[in-house]
């Protein structure tokens, strides 16, 4: 594919791979075209994950915002770096800036991001603080997330042991999502595991660096706004720990850790989601009762009505 031209992003709805230099990523891009200093709305996916479970969000704020999503490095349709590097959220951060470079797309940005994708956008804020002027972070992690809400991921795998996770935790097909979406994002990738484990070795050290930068003392983005979304994830967890004590999962001294994990998660859950409020004076907390981790599978609409509230509170022009 060659080099990207200045206008070819920049209007209508495009999706393909576009080169960063050592490899290409796919991106996906809808909207009215932007005028001068309108932000540009950009995806941030959990970790391992891919666009395929975005559509209805990026559908509707397509209404009323530019958006661009992307598949991160060996992920989805993007392809793999042609040698191993770190994935840590420094330098998935840098590899967003080199994405938007390649795309001719400038700042302002607003970044929506989900789960892990939290604390990758806000490496991305530490790296570009004066570019971002909104947040919507979505059942984020946060930097103390693996220290006041542990789960012990060897004995969850343990539970999840020949169970589907999907039926389990009740994700059904909404009104939403087309039939073609929704079995693209249920077949998933196929070498998504590889990256997703890369991500998953530098989840703790991504935090710990993301700590460093302070951003809740400094209140890194000012009167910016940022929405806080908190998902009914307990539920889902809830739903994983009935199935495998069903089907007769790991030992029962096994079965009551995981129960005195999950037992605290929420508490520890809500305070983690409501300390996000202090990176704004502007901020606001939802919460999504009835969606699990995946918000934007869930209740999209939740979804684009928080954009949509970020991207009123932007200074008219």
């Amino acid at each position: 594919m060659t080099e990207s031209s200045e206008s070819e992003w920049q209007s209508g709805e495009k999706s393909g791979l576009v080169s960063i230099g050592t490899h290409k990523l796919f991106a996906s891009i809808a909207g009215p075209t932007r005028k001068a200093g309108d932000p540009l709305v950009v995806v941030v996916t959990g970790l391992g994950s891919s666009i395929r479970s975005w559509p209805a969000v990026l559908r509707g704020c397509s209404r009323f915002a530019r958006i661009m999503a992307y598949d991160r490095t060996g992920l989805g349709r993007s392809e793999k770096a042609p040698t191993p590097s770190p994935r840590t959220g420094q330098a998935i951060a840098e590899e967003l800036s080199a994405l938007l470079k390649a795309m001719h797309l400038e700042p302002p940005y607003v970044l929506v991001a989900q789960s892990y994708g939290g604390i990758l956008a806000r490496m991305f804020v530490a790296q570009r603080p004066k570019d971002i002027v909104g947040l919507c972070l979505l059942d984020t992690n946060q930097e103390r997330t693996y220290i006041d809400r542990p789960i012990d991921h060897e004995l969850l795998g343990i539970m999840m042991s020949g169970i589907n996770y999907s039926e389990v935790i009740g994700i059904k097909k909404n009104d939403k999502f087309s039939d073609e979406e929704w079995e693209t994002m249920a077949k998933g990738g196929d070498d998504d595991g590889e990256y997703a484990g890369l991500e998953i070795q530098d989840f703790m050290s991504s935090a710990d660096a993301l700590a460093a930068h302070k951003q809740f003392e400094h209140q890194v983005l000012g009167n910016y706004p940022v929405s806080v979304v908190k998902a009914n994830t307990i539920r889902e967890l809830n739903a994983i720990l009935q199935a495998a004590t069903e089907k007769g999962n790991g030992t029962e001294e096994q079965r009551a850790q995981v129960a005195k994990e999950f037992g605290t998660f929420d508490a520890a859950d809500e305070i983690l989601q409501r300390e996000q409020l202090r990176l704004s004076s502007q901020s606001r907390l939802h919460v999504a009762e009835s969606s699990g981790h995946n918000v934007q599978i869930y209740e999209p609409d939740v979804v684009v009505n928080e954009i949509k509230w970020i991207m009123d509170c932007q200074p008219k022009t």
